[in-house]
């Protein structure tokens, strides 16, 4: 019985690291060109936003290891996951020194 606590103690405190890491990328705007302060740019962000974060999330559970260092690989996979969204939605991305 303690060992069943421990376990959801542990899996509640990744979880937690996870999501704070996760959490980082909700204020990514992507270099796209366009007005970003039109109400559908909003949506459209707001809307790749949501997705990626969740697609990014299910991919990082689907094994241990990823899992454990998704904190650390997520956040770049969510902006990478927003940036195309944002282009199969037809904005064209900026190109950046990066």
């Amino acid at each position: 019985m303690i060992a069943g606590r421990v376990q959801a103690y542990r899996a509640t405190l990744a979880l937690s690291f996870l999501l704070s890491g996760l959490s980082g990328c909700a204020a990514y705007d992507p270099p796209v060109r366009g007005d970003h302060t039109s109400e559908k740019y909003k949506s459209d962000l707001e809307t790749c936003r949501v997705t990626s974060r969740e697609a990014v999330r299910l991919k990082n559970a689907a094994t241990p290891q990823s899992w454990i260092i998704s904190p650390i690989t997520g956040p770049p996979e969510v902006r990478a996951a927003i940036r195309a969204c944002m282009a199969g939605k037809g904005y064209v991305l900026e190109k950046t020194d990066d």
